[in-house]
Order: structure tokens, then C-alpha cells, then sequence
């Protein structure tokens, strides 16, 4: 059963948002692109696991992207699987070319770049959790880790002290094999199904969705950003308020709600909340009655009042 589902991750569409609002050829686009382009490769490896957990036998609980904070900081665990007899955390990586693991180094390297020891990260998500159910539910329950690389276009080689490394760092297509073994190291009945159904709310419950503001992460401001509707049809931010709809001044589509992503993208990229005057900037609009008609229908609430009103986006 599947508690927490698998969704795109709240930074990518973020990252989409701000290439598409980004000036034209801005020198901060390549560093945008690839930030975008390492998170969606993440995504799809996370993905691709989905196949071969449908193979797992019941019972077992599923809890994908978990942000948990630990009292001081955030962890985060790509795929948690709950059963009766231990939990387990699978950390994804989707790379590709040769991958070298170091444990005595701690460190993993492709090529001539450097990375986390994988091992490490997941012995640390392990740790986490163990803390996180004691101290908040009063659980000791066993737990441990698998490190899943999805990529298929990559070799693994071991530079390691530690014998067990292949029972610890594996590919997809032996995440199965290597799940029904994990289970017969462990005999005793710790969760029963309803005792796992209550941990797995409350895991689900105390997810805190991370909320990125690449804005400042690039150093970008408001002026760095292209203004107007953006077509649906063409993506140029040529769209133009008429009487009933908008219409763009390139290829002449029309639409009734252009507008409605334009403000989602001035929400998640500039701020929450709006002016008239901020309004008639960003969608291009020189009526201040307009700017309030569409402001008043969308937003979901204001603060201020007069000519000091803002509308929540």
C-alpha cells in the first residue's frame, strides 16, 4: 500500500517556472539549465524504481520524498518501505558512467567529480530515523538501507574495507531480489498492519515540503524577469487583455486563464502577494480596474486596506 505517493518535487517545477520567466539569453540560464537538468534526471531514477516495487509481496507500507526534521535540521528519504518485521529506506541515484565508491575515503567519484559516499548518506538517514521514531512516537523498530543506482548506463566498482558492500549498493533490477533478502534477516514481528498504517501517517503527517527560492539562489531580482502573459500556443509573453479573453499579438491564439499562470509564476518567483500597481507591471495591463477585477477574482484573500490593499496569490 502506497501512503505517501511519488510526485514531481516542488523544485523542478520551480526551476521550469523560472526559465521560462528568465530574460532571453541571461547569463544565469546555463546554471539554471543544468541545476534543472541534474533534478529531473533524480526524478526519473526515482521513478523507474515504481516498476519493480509493484513486485514486492504484501504487507507492506510505501512513503516516497519524505522531508522530516530532526529536531534541528531536515533529512530526507527518497523511498521508505514499512514492514512488519523492519523499515526500509532506499536512496536512489541516478548517474551514469563509472561509478567509484570509496568507504574508507568516504567518497564517490565519476570520473574526476566528487560526491557524498552514498553508503554514508543513507547510514545518516538511518540514524535520523531511528531518532525521529523514538523520540516521536516511542518506536525502537530495526532499520536499514539500500543504496539503488537506476541509471543503466553505469558501472559500480568497490574500493572498500567493508565485505557487505554489495549488499549495500546495488542496481534496480536486483531491488527485489536484494528486498526478500534484507526480510529474512529479519524474523521478529515488530509492526503489526495496523501499528504500520499509524507509523506511516504519522511519517506522512510530519512531512514539511521543501519550498526553494532560486530566486536568491541565483541572485536574481524582479527586474532579471520577463513581464506579460505568457501563450499558451507560441510562449511568447505577447498575450493582450481584450474585453473577454486574451489574445496574442504573435500568433493570435486566445484564451479565457493565460493570465491564472502568469500569477502562479509571480507567487512562486517574486512574492505572495500582489498591489494593483505590481499587478498592472507584471501582466502588462494599464487599467487599474482590470488589474482589480482579475485580482479579486483570483486572489484568496487580501491584507491591507485603501490604496495599501494586497491580494494573496
Amino acid at each position: 500500500m502506497i501512503i505517501k505517493t511519488r510526485v514531481i518535487p516542488p523544485d523542478i517545477n520551480h526551476l521550469e517556472m523560472l526559465l521560462r520567466r528568465i530574460k532571453v539569453n541571461h547569463p544565469v540560464t546555463p546554471q539554471v539549465e543544468e541545476m534543472l537538468s541534474t533534478k529531473q534526471a533524480g526524478w526519473h531514477g526515482e521513478q523507474s524504481l515504481d516498476f519493480h516495487l509493484d513486485y514486492l509481496k504484501e504487507p507492506h507500507s510505501i512513503l516516497h520524498n519524505l522531508r522530516l526534521h530532526d529536531g534541528h535540521h531536515f533529512f530526507q528519504i527518497d523511498t521508505l518501505i514499512l514492514f512488519p518485521t523492519f523499515i526500509l529506506i532506499i536512496e536512489s541515484k541516478n548517474m551514469k558512467g563509472q561509478i567509484s565508491i570509496h568507504r574508507e575515503k568516504k567518497e564517490m567519484r565519476r570520473d574526476l567529480e566528487g560526491f557524498q559516499d552514498p553508503v554514508e548518506q543513507a547510514e545518516r538517514q538511518r540514524d535520523l530515523l531511528e531518532e525521529w521514531l523514538l523520540r516521536h512516537m516511542g518506536l525502537t523498530v530495526p532499520v536499514d538501507f539500500l543504496v539503488v543506482f537506476t541509471n543503466r548506463k553505469c558501472t559500480l566498482e568497490f574500493d572498500s574495507f567493508d565485505s557487505r558492500i554489495h549488499e549495500k549498493v546495488i542496481r534496480a533490477t536486483s531491488l527485489v531480489g536484494a528486498i526478500e533478502r534484507k526480510k529474512g534477516f529479519y524474523q521478529e514481528e515488530v509492526l503489526t498492519r495496523v501499528e504500520m498504517m499509524r507509523v506511516g501517517r504519522a511519517l506522512a503527517d510530519a512531512h514539511q515540503e521543501l519550498v526553494p527560492d532560486y530566486m536568491k539562489r541565483f541572485n536574481l531580482n524582479y527586474s532579471d524577469l520577463q513581464k506579460g502573459v505568457r501563450c499558451p500556443e507560441c510562449g511568447k509573453y505577447f498575450m493582450r487583455k481584450t474585453p473577454r479573453r486574451w489574445k496574442c499579438a504573435h500568433c493570435h491564439c486566445t484564451s479565457v486563464n493565460a493570465y491564472e499562470l502568469a500569477l502562479k509564476e509571480y507567487a512562486i518567483l517574486v512574492s505572495k502577494t500582489m498591489s494593483i500597481r505590481e499587478g498592472q507591471d507584471f501582466l502588462r495591463i494599464g487599467s487599474r480596474h482590470v488589474v482589480y477585477r482579475i485580482l479579486s477574482a483570483y486572489a484568496q484573500s487580501t491584507i491591507g486596506g485603501g490604496r495599501y490593499v494586497r491580494y494573496v496569490l
